[in-house]
């Protein structure tokens, strides 16, 4: 499609998008970030350290639009987006917080992190198979709808028996592709206490291994049903995640030792917490406190950050949505990504908000909100479930197994291993050409100007609208002025086709294509 590097070329002259600029208006206040709370005096006391200091604040276009995609995975409407920027109440970021943690976007999105990380697939090599898929799903939301604490989430996982298509939480032991006891201990000392056991010593494995001895899988006459069990064992020792040694008798549970541990000793509740705050600031930042997000060995960027959070988890009853608005209620995340010749630096201690690309799902989602058009899946073994409703978003889908080539391309994770690092939100040239050579994408796009509502609009109009539905901005007096040049030099008859272009570059732009 030589068309398209034509467009594309002149149009990135216009729109100088060359990635980000190093500071401007539409980006930065001309104001220090504020330091209010605990978590923001552990951030300012290690900035002041390292000679970070000052921090800016970013712009109020970009926190709606942080706020709209980190807490919902959708970007705000045109709407939203200048109710806010344009509002003069002091307490309007606290209130838009909170009406987003409360929404049921909340609950789908962050459905598909956990999802990610509870390794919630249907085939190979997970093999859970659709009817557990979807009873696993459900119990995933309904932890983040009713805002059910944390550790009570653990327990009942952790101590999950029966049907996999009838209970929920057995899937918890039925979600590896190694169904060993090394295997599910492996799997469990991640996920839940950020433990790779890999790197641990030959005996602290086994004993982990001991734990899980006890599982044993049967099958039904259902199709692909299984009952989750408890074998008897003989007695044993095993290990805790503080690395003490515990004898567990023949009649006891060994699990259940791990779970009272993990929720109801101080000792363990602080590292189910510790774990738990990691992650999430992973999920918020792409780097963890410790940088991979689940990994306790690794050395902490901010030791004093891990701990603050980890006390008001402990003091919150362990409310991840309370964890969610710590977050970002803290000086880091209200931080400005551009903050000069510092940037690099700053970005490391958290006082940067870090440039990264959108995930596979959301992208996908911005698209199909903006052209009114849906995606299509698909699963490696066709089942009924991948038969999808056109208005379900992508963020939503409860599946691993079920993706399109678009995802696939842009990185979604095959939930094979529940790694941090499974996901890949990096951009890379396979992704470069299909922006800017996919005939199926640009008829998408176009899609956009043909929508009833704003094909009536001027062109000067329609500027300002994409402008706000693709940054949540208005565009800057230049970029104004060099599109209405560009538009009037056109003759007549081909000014049409400049809208076209106009949405092109700007979905292959940076700045939409990332968080920021």
């Amino acid at each position: 499609m030589k068309k398209s590097f034509i467009c594309l070329g002149v149009m990135a002259g216009i729109l100088m998008l060359s990635p980000f600029p190093s500071a401007a208006s539409p980006y930065v206040k001309s104001r220090e970030v504020g330091v209010n709370s605990d978590v923001d005096k552990a951030l300012a006391a290690d900035w002041q350290q390292k000679g970070l200091l000052p921090v800016a604040e970013a712009s109020d276009s970009l926190l709606v639009r942080r706020l709209y995609l980190d807490l919902t995975g959708r970007l705000p409407s045109v709407e939203d987006a200048k109710s806010f920027v344009y509002s003069k109440d002091a307490g309007k970021y606290e209130k838009l917080v909170d009406s987003l943690l409360a929404s049921r976007d909340f609950v789908e999105y962050w459905g598909m992190h956990w999802g990610d990380v509870l390794r919630i697939k249907s085939e190979f090599p997970i093999n859970l198979w659709p009817n557990a898929v979807y009873i696993y799903q459900r119990r995933v939301e309904a932890f983040l709808e009713k805002n059910e604490p944390y550790h009570r989430f653990v327990r009942a996982l952790l101590l999950a028996k029966g049907s996999n298509f009838r209970e929920a939480e057995s899937n918890f032991y039925r979600a590896h592709a190694d169904r060993s006891p090394a295997g599910i201990a492996k799997n469990v000392a991640l996920t839940l206490c950020g433990i790779r056991l890999e790197k641990r010593s030959e005996s602290e494995q086994q004993k982990w291994a001991r734990i899980f001895e006890e599982i044993g899988f049967k099958s039904t006459k259902e199709w692909k049903e299984e009952i989750v069990f408890l074998k008897s064992c003989p007695a044993r020792e095993i290990i805790l995640p503080n690395g003490k040694s515990v004898k567990v008798s023949a009649n006891q549970e060994a699990r259940r030792v791990l779970a009272d541990f993990l929720t109801r000793s101080p000792e363990g509740k602080r590292i189910l917490a510790e774990a738990l705050v990691n992650r999430t600031w992973f999920w918020f930042f792409g780097s963890g406190i410790t940088p991979s997000g689940d990994d306790r060995d690794e050395k902490a960027v901010n030791p004093e950050l891990l701990k603050v959070l980890t006390d008001k988890v402990l003091a919150s009853d362990f409310n991840f949505r309370k964890l969610c608005r710590e977050v970002v209620c803290s000086a880091a995340y209200r931080s400005a990504s551009f903050q000069g010749d510092k940037t690099v630096a700053k970005n490391a201690a958290f006082a940067a908000y870090p440039i990264r690309r959108l995930e596979a799902e959301v992208l996908d989602d911005a698209i199909t909100a903006m052209s009114g058009l849906p995606s299509k899946y698909s699963s490696v073994i066709p089942e009924p479930f991948s038969f999808l409703p056109g208005n379900l978003r992508t963020v939503s889908i409860a599946d691993g197994s079920i993706s399109s080539s678009f995802l696939i391309l842009f990185g979604r994770p095959s939930r094979d291993a529940g790694l941090m690092a499974e996901r890949n939100n990096g951009i890379n040239a396979k992704q470069r050409l299909f922006l800017y050579n996919s005939g199926a994408l640009y008829r998408r796009v176009c899609q956009i100007m043909r929508r009833p509502e704003y094909a009536r609009l001027s062109f000067p109009a329609k500027v300002d609208m994409l402008y706000w539905m693709f940054y949540s901005r208005p565009p800057t007096a230049k970029e104004r002025a060099i599109i209405g040049k560009r538009f009037n030099m056109r003759s007549p008859k081909k000014r049409w086709t400049m809208q076209n272009d106009l949405v092109w570059i700007l979905v292959n732009s940076a700045e939409f294509l990332h968080r920021h």
